[in-house]
């Protein structure tokens, strides 16, 4: 064979081997598409093969962990579908939120008296309280309450974001008219800042509030120790001190912010204890609970990105050490970063699969791409990571965000600037 026909017969076997290839798809990618079912929401009910699959998994489960992109509004018509079969079925009774533990009993006795519009009318009172702000989202909570038989079914795990509910509540339990005083000024000068959502463009918490004022507090309240006093003061000083890094000029180093990242997942694990042992002394041998939060919050063992310990893996170990389990949902909608992002193939093939269903969106199954995960060439570190970490990719069509129409006055921001 002379070299023109060897390399015309080279050729010719490369361009048959790519055709093969191609016809065969990467089995990787097969492996999702066959572990990929739509799921829909309807009348605030979940239907098709990606509910049957929900379901077929909640067996055993003390903890379902839904990753939420935050603000979202398919993700709280989601939520809200999801918390209803978790209640009716499964027995769950409390949803744990992205917001403080203060603003959590406060959501729980309004929800539980008026469902979602009391839960608005909360939010005009104090504006600045909510961390997560939308009419979606405070008609879910009101929901829950109504549905749930708890006392207190929202839990707040989260450091305090807005102040003034706070130094109301310590003027409301103030010991005497000293105490009163310091609680009040403090009150009176939060609400500059918060009678409006960042009303002056400035989260207070933040940017105005000093370790001095909450040093106030402690020397006119002389809290006894495991006090609501105590809890309040420490809570809004400790939400003070995980803040302080964004403020801080010049920029602090990166250990700085890991290390406010951390105080802030232990923080969240201490709320969740405290109201786990709550619901426990209520009657409750092993409270049943849907936690959303942001979805770097919710994975098994280490965070993608902030690599800490999270709320999420302490849920998961709480489950097996009351031999039942947890379950992780990570959740994205439909937007332009998801298709160029580390999840992008999960993303495009759910994104497919919902389509051509006029579904809601889809469920990706990840559990049988543990082992391809765990040993493939071509996963991404991040990939690999969520599906090792979660259970299953949630992804829905309706990226909107939720509505904040109510809640616009003459100064209203959502966020500062």
């Amino acid at each position: 064979m002379n070299l023109s026909k060897l390399i015309f017969s080279l050729a010719l076997c490369a361009l048959l081997a790519a055709r093969a290839v191609f016809a065969q798809g990467d089995p990787f990618d097969d492996l999702i598409k066959t572990n990929t079912f739509p799921i829909h929401i309807q009348n605030g009910k979940l239907s098709g093969k990606g509910a049957e699959l929900l379901e077929s998994s909640l067996n055993d489960v003390q903890f379902v962990a839904l990753g939420e992109e935050h603000n979202k509004r398919a993700v709280h018509e989601f939520g809200g579908a999801l918390f209803r079969l978790l209640n009716e079925k499964y027995d769950f009774k409390h949803l744990a939120l992205e917001e403080d533990a203060v603003w959590g009993k406060m959501l729980s006795e309004a929800a539980k008296k008026g469902g979602g519009e009391a839960v608005v009318k909360l939010a005009l009172e104090f504006p600045n309280a909510f961390h997560l702000a939308t009419e979606n989202e405070m008609r879910m909570i009101g929901d829950v309450g109504k549905l749930s038989l708890a006392k207190n079914p929202i839990w707040g795990l989260n450091q305090v974001f807005g102040a003034a509910h706070v130094y109301a509540r310590l003027v409301k339990i103030a010991p005497d008219g000293k105490a009163r005083a310091v609680a009040e000024r403090l009150l009176d000068q939060a609400l500059e800042y918060e009678k409006e959502r960042f009303a002056k463009n400035v989260h207070y918490l933040v940017a105005v509030a000093r370790p001095e004022d909450f040093d106030a507090l402690r020397s006119a309240f002389k809290p006894a120790k495991d006090s609501e006093a105590e809890f309040l003061i420490e809570q809004i000083a400790l939400s003070n001190r995980i803040f302080a890094p964004y403020v801080a000029r010049p920029r602090p180093s990166s250990a700085v912010f890991y290390e406010s990242g951390k105080q802030r997942e232990l923080n969240m694990k201490r709320l969740f204890a405290q109201s786990y042992r709550a619901a426990q002394k209520a009657g409750e041998k092993t409270p049943k609970v849907l936690a959303m939060f942001g979805q770097l919050h919710l994975y098994r063992g280490l965070s993608e990105r902030t690599e800490q310990f999270t709320l999420g893996n302490y849920l998961s170990e709480l489950a097996n050490f009351n031999d039942l389990k947890s379950f992780h949902i990570y959740t994205a909608v439909d937007a332009e970063y998801v298709y160029k992002g580390a999840f992008a193939r999960l993303a495009k093939i759910a994104a497919e699969t919902a389509k051509n269903s006029d579904a809601a969106g889809a469920l990706v199954d990840l559990r049988p791409l543990f082992d391809g995960a765990r040993t493939g060439k071509e996963i991404s570190p991040e990939l690999r990571r969520l599906i090792m970490s979660y259970d299953v990719f949630l992804f829905l069509r309706d990226g909107a965000t939720g509505s904040i129409e109510r809640f616009r006055t003459p100064n209203y921001r959502w966020y500062p600037d």
